[in-house]
């Protein structure tokens, strides 16, 4: 399978793609893509001047990567149950391929915030937009890695693709609203 060409494919022809991705399962080229774009990521968060947690240094890397593999088992294995639950059929290893692919969208992210240093260099709102519009760029290919794999509709799989964000939401305004309750308790027993 020729890299260059399938690539290609992956962004121009989508069924000749979700066919080789189902036939032949690169899950090396899709974990190598969703490495790629975390790395990217890293790198335009370092240039915007976003890395508020962690340093640009190698460490630090190390540490984004891991948390991009584990967060794309992680995803590959919740909206296979999802779908799974709900009757849709399909193969959880050529979604993990389809999920690491759609990461190959952050590779724009580095680029796009040297490019906005150059032109706005103190213009945070024009770095939020782009990241804002790579990460639904990376969702948008996500989604169709739904639908091709899956054979679901539109609305399913972005429905599909929010569910795990909205639960996480959910649990930490829950999270919240208990440790609210608490304290407003304690202040009332006191």
């Amino acid at each position: 399978m020729d890299l260059l060409e399938f690539l290609y494919d992956y962004f121009e022809d989508r069924p000749h793609a979700a066919s080789l991705i189902r036939q032949r399962r690169p899950y090396a080229l899709g974990l190598l893509a969703a490495l790629l774009g975390a790395t990217s990521l890293f790198v335009a968060d370092a240039l915007a001047g976003r890395l508020a947690l962690l340093t640009f240094s190698w460490p630090a890397l190390l540490i984004t990567l891991l948390w991009q593999v584990a967060a794309l088992f992680a995803m590959t294995s919740l909206l296979h149950l999802l779908l799974d639950m709900t009757g849709a059929r399909g193969d959880a290893g050529a979604l993990f391929v389809h999920l690491g692919l759609s990461e190959l969208a952050w590779l724009a992210a580095a680029p796009a915030a040297l490019v906005l240093q150059a032109l706005l260099p103190r213009s945070g709102l024009a770095l939020r937009l782009a990241f804002f519009s790579v990460w639904l760029w990376s969702l948008a290919l996500k989604a169709r890695g739904l639908r091709d794999e899956y054979g679901v509709g539109e609305g399913r799989a972005w429905l599909t693709l929010f569910l795990p964000y909205l639960a996480a939401a959910a649990l930490v305004a829950l999270t919240g609203l208990l440790a609210l309750v608490a304290v407003v308790v304690k202040a009332l027993a006191s």
